[in-house]
Formats: structure tokens, sequence, C-alpha cells
């Protein structure tokens, strides 16, 4: 039963991501690919990395853009929010901590990943 709610999940996070706009009329996708550049070179900056639950953390205490963050977290949580609601039995958390695996399994080399111990390492 499990198996089939993380392939179901799995599933619904892909098509979300590929084609937020079918889901959201709000805008999320544009919104997201605006804020892309600035949280490319943040990772690549080593000033922010993907937390365990599928967000961005700050990894110093120099938090420049952090309106942007702040905002992709938002609209992160907003379709996590939408894909539990939409699949039995999932949670916001177990939803953000799927997608973080994925997220993980495409970050470029150099990226900051959070473990589901806290600590972080680099791709």
């Amino acid at each position: 039963m499990n198996y089939k709610k993380n392939i179901i999940i799995s599933v619904v996070l892909i098509i979300c991501f590929l084609f937020p706009t079918a889901f959201f009329a709000q805008g999320i996708k544009e919104r997201m690919k605006e804020r892309l550049p600035v949280i490319i070179e943040l990772k690549a900056n080593g000033i922010i990395g993907e937390n365990f639950q599928g967000l961005l953390a700050f990894l110093t205490d120099n938090k420049p853009n952090q309106d942007i963050i702040d905002s992709e977290n938002a609209d992160r949580e907003k379709i996590y929010s939408h894909i539990a609601k939409n699949t039995e039995g999932a949670t916001i958390e177990f939803v953000g901590q799927k997608r973080a695996k994925q997220i993980a399994e495409h970050a470029e080399p150099g990226e900051f990943l959070q473990k589901e111990d806290g600590s972080w390492y680099q791709k």
C-alpha cells in the first residue's frame, strides 16, 4: 500500500512540476521561472541549499534575496499542499520529502543538500 502511495505521489509531483499551469491558474510556474536565475546563482555560491523537506534553506547568516527564497518556498508549499489534498493518505510533509529526493537526484555537482538527519553535504 505504501509503495502504491509513493508511486502515485511521484507521478503527481512530476506532472505538477512539468505542467503546473494545468493545476494552478495563479501563475506559480511563471513566478518560479522568474526566480530561477537568482536561485541558481545562490546555490552556485553556496549560500542556499535544498533541505530534506523540499524547500530552500540558507546555509549562512548572509541571506541575500531572502524575499525571493521565501516566495519560492511559499509556492512550493502551495504545490505540496495541493498534491497532499489530492492524494489519499498523503501529508504536505510527505510530499515535500518525496520532492526533496527528486531534487537531490537532479542536483548539480557542488550544490548543497540536506540529509534526513539534518546534516548538509555537497553533491
